[in-house]
């Protein structure tokens, strides 16, 4: 989980509880506890199946790194306008998501903070609401509470 940086991961989530060591204690550890029943460590070698529902998924789910900031941040842009989410269940667009947000962790932000040369564990998100349509929301709302949870 801390990719080699278990200082800036510490600080991470003592940054998300306002400095207050008992509930970033609590917080780490119920993130440990829901990666083991999750079973997130080995995520990134389930594949959605068939081949054809991982496809539709990832199509209606439009994300991508489209770069680095000055600081060597990763952009990572989400079509959410164009982004239609009902090729599948949302449990499929969760596991897309988590996977993901996994990829993005183990692989992006280590490419990053080599070809920078400081740690990068963080990101720019850009939300291109292009063509967003009113009946979209409630998927939207989906995606966007799990993203913002995760």
């Amino acid at each position: 989980m801390h990719q080699g940086y278990p200082t800036e991961t510490l600080i991470r989530f003592l940054k998300a509880r306002d400095w207050n060591v008992q509930k970033a204690h609590k917080m780490l550890v119920e993130c440990l506890q829901w990666r083991i029943q999750n079973d997130i460590d080995n995520i990134l070698a389930k594949p959605i199946i068939p081949t054809d529902l991982y496809r539709a998924v990832r199509d209606s789910q439009l994300v991508g790194l489209s770069g680095y900031s000055k600081e060597g941040l990763p952009i990572i842009a989400f079509g959410v306008g164009l982004s239609t989410y009902d090729k599948a269940s949302v449990n499929y667009y969760v596991q897309s998501h988590i996977q993901m947000n996994e990829y993005r962790d183990r692989v992006v932000f280590p490419a990053a903070t080599k070809k920078y040369g400081k740690y990068i564990g963080t990101c720019l998100k850009v939300l291109d609401m292009t063509g967003l349509k009113l009946s979209a929301l409630n998927q939207i709302n989906v995606s966007l509470t799990w993203h913002i949870s995760i």
